[in-house]
């Protein structure tokens, strides 16, 4: 009984076996039989030659013979056959035959020159690869390679063995050596390239785009790196990679690696994120054109996304600054985004409505100011159209369907503009600035000063000025009354309390946190002095003796007082008493420097030149730092220019480097994180208060300071007039 059982259970395993063989035999794809190549095409007999293709293994009596003759198979595999080239062999056709196919391989020639192999087996150009062999060496010539049928440089040769640089426009396809008119082809080398990478800028996380050749069509086989850090590879072709940035991405090469081989690439830049300064219009129908102003845009149209309310509205026109577009109309209202090579930042809300405002024209000024405004749906009635700044009803002054002129109102402040017309409303492209200049004392008809040579703001709001022709500090209140704080008027050296002392020839002046006063008084000898003045305008000598007539100040949180010394540089004055020389080169006498919190000094160089210097906290000097010949440019601190003699330098509220460019008539501002320049306003020449387009100052302008507002205060020394500018 047990035997009958173990007999059927030994006939049931049997049975689940076979049809289990069975259904894998179904399962197999029925892969057609097909050659793409062999290689080599020459040798001896006994020469190993290798055939790829498809489909070898659907028969087991395939067979390889050499005109004829069949040879031995070494190996055998669905894509890849190696024979030995038979002993009785000729040259002549090599076949492949399977049941009842036979393909013609190609031909095969007997003879001493044989390419059998080569390494590396993919590479650049400029590369060097090593071709095994034989009857490479020849007396009649030297050999001769060719790489995609491109001629290669060989750099030597043996017998056995020639080395060959990879030639730079060879592609991928096979190698052939030709000695004495005799030839050989062996495998094909796989040329690797990289002609390009869109974008050429981003972040981390940027999808990338990586043309070229010869990349491994497996995402893995690719070694990506930016700038030597590994990047992810999401999609591959033998011309096409998809990469994502790394998270740690720097400026430099992108690098593809394969088996070993690196291809070097363009330089990929990083950049910040893009950022909107100004949409026009905020609201819209159909047909309207809109602009968007920023920062990190790309000039690649196809490399802006722009969507509004969530749906994306085609690019007309890219700069790095500047995006356009047409409002298709249908978008809803919602928020503007914008994508820049996957980084994306998110803009003000859209209205999709028939009122809006384009243009907004001044964009600040004081209370009286005629502003006006153009956009669509406007009422041509004046009394329909509702404008307000910051909320404060304005007067319409006149009004059309495309255009209203109003007045800034009396209780102006610093907002957005907004247009109401019956139950729509729009809102201004950017807000409108109570800004401005005013003259809070002096001017041609009553003049302030004689030679005013510096300013300071103190604590409370007071301007206190140094002039040196009047031997005096003036002190101006914040609603402009002027006073003599400190000086006799009389030149000398006399210590005291208010014009019971007496100067010598004022230059510059400071204020410390205590509101106390610092003064370069430079009468030459003993007089070449630092005096301080204290708020109760007590005059004492600071520092006495300098070897040089003191020239402009500078004051660090610290307490450190340094004075520029024309062609010797600065001189450190510490609160002790003792003194260095902190930076020594030609500096300028006329134009105060500026330090910023890292302790980064900014200088001018020279009174008639166009460019500005920087003392570094670390201890570098570098005398040419930014700006070049004479000109007007913003952007890029390397390509910024100025005109020559700067006015003064001063550390923004905002942290940043405002520059007086004084013969330009503006103030410049360098931004010390973007490193780029950017101008905050732009005067004429002449004299005029009101908003920035149409105020105007003297070409002989000197110094400025700010108070703890952000407005900042200008000697106009051609006016004679002490300016106040307000900008927000």
């Amino acid at each position: 009984m047990k035997r009958t059982y173990l007999y059927f259970l030994v006939l049931l395993l049997a049975g689940t076996f076979v049809l289990q063989a069975c259904r894998k035999e179904d399962n197999k794809p029925n892969v057609v039989l097909a050659v793409k190549n062999y290689y080599p095409n020459s040798g001896n007999a006994g020469t190993l030659v290798t055939i790829a293709g498809s489909g070898f293994t659907n028969s087991d009596d395939a067979t390889v013979s050499f005109a004829g003759t069949v040879a031995e198979v070494i190996n055998r595999n669905d894509t890849m056959m190696v024979v030995r080239a038979p002993q009785a062999g000729q040259s002549g056709k090599i076949n492949l035959k399977a049941g009842e196919k036979t393909i013609a391989v190609g031909d095969y020639t007997y003879q001493e020159l044989s390419v059998q192999s080569f390494f590396p087996l993919n590479g650049p150009a400029g590369m060097h690869i090593r071709i095994s062999g034989a009857g490479f060496s020849s007396l009649n010539g030297p050999a001769e390679v060719l790489i995609n049928g491109v001629k290669a440089t060989v750099v030597s040769a043996l017998d056995t063995l020639i080395v060959a640089e990879i030639p730079v426009d060879a592609g991928t396809g096979p190698i052939t050596v030709k000695v004495d008119g005799k030839s050989s082809t062996g495998a094909a080398f796989r040329f690797q390239s990289i002609t390009g990478i869109k974008p050429l800028t981003g972040a981390a996380g940027t999808k990338v785009t990586v043309k070229g050749s010869g990349f491994d069509e497996l995402a893995a086989g690719n070694l990506v790196d930016f700038n030597g850090k590994l990047a992810e590879v999401v999609t591959a072709t033998a011309g096409e990679l998809v990469v994502i940035a790394p998270a740690d991405v720097s400026t430099g090469p992108l690098s593809v690696t394969i088996a070993g081989q690196k291809t070097t690439g363009p330089a990929f830049t990083t950049v910040p994120p893009p950022q909107i300064f100004t949409v026009s219009p905020l609201s819209g129908p159909a047909g309207q054109e809109m602009t968007i102003n920023g920062l990190y845009f790309s000039a690649e149209k196809d490399e802006n996304v722009v969507k509004i309310n969530g749906q994306a509205v085609a690019v007309k026109t890219a700069a790095g600054s500047k995006l356009t577009l047409t409002l298709p109309g249908g978008t809803g209202n919602g928020r503007i985004e914008i994508i820049v090579n996957d980084q994306p930042v998110q803009g003000p809300e859209f209205k999709d409505q028939n009122l809006g405002i384009n243009t907004m024209l001044p964009l600040n000024g004081m209370a009286g100011t005629k502003v006006t405004l153009t956009g669509t749906g406007f009422s041509a009635n004046a009394a329909e159209n509702e404008v307000t700044f910051n909320g404060v009803a304005a007067v319409v002054e006149s009004a059309s369907e495309n255009t209203l002129v109003v007045t800034a109102p009396a209780a102006l402040s610093s907002g957005v503009v907004k247009v109401r017309r019956a139950a729509l409303e729009a809102q201004s492209p950017s807000t409108f600035q109570r800004a401005g200049i005013m003259t809070l004392a002096g001017g041609p008809s009553a003049p302030l000063g004689g030679d005013m040579r510096g300013l300071v703001v103190d604590s409370k709001g007071n301007i206190f000025i140094a002039d040196r022709s009047r031997n005096v500090v003036y002190k101006v209140t914040p609603a402009g009354v002027v006073s003599v704080f400190a000086g006799s008027g009389q030149y000398g050296t006399q210590n005291g309390t208010g014009t019971n002392a007496s100067f010598s020839a004022l230059n510059s002046i400071v204020i410390d946190a205590q509101d106390n006063l610092y003064v370069s008084d430079g009468g030459g000898g003993n007089a070449n002095a630092i005096r301080k003045i204290t708020p109760a305008g007590v005059v004492t000598t600071h520092k006495s003796g300098l070897a040089q007539i003191p020239g402009v100040l500078l004051l660090d949180k610290a307490g450190n007082l340094y004075v520029s010394q024309s062609y010797s540089g600065l001189m450190r004055i510490y609160p002790d008493g003792a003194t260095d020389v902190t930076y020594r080169g030609a500096i300028s006498e006329l134009c105060r420097p500026a330090i910023d919190a890292a302790g980064n000094i900014y200088f001018a160089a020279d009174d008639y030149e166009a460019f500005l210097g920087q003392y570094t906290a670390g201890g570098t000097g570098i005398y040419r730092w930014m700006g070049s010949s004479v000109g007007y440019q913003d952007g890029p601190a390397a390509t910024a220019l100025f005109s020559y003699g700067m006015g003064g330098l001063l550390i923004g509220a905002d942290g940043n480097l405002l520059i007086f460019d004084r013969t330009n008539f503006a103030i410049r501002q360098y931004n010390l994180t973007t490193k780029e320049v950017s101008t905050v306003l732009r005067l004429s020449s002449g004299y005029a208060d009101g908003s920035f387009e149409h105020a105007k100052m003297s070409f002989l302008t000197n110094d400025m300071a700010s108070d703890k507002d952000g407005n900042i205060y200008i000697l106009d020394n051609g006016n004679k007039a002490l300016r106040k500018i307000f900008l927000r």
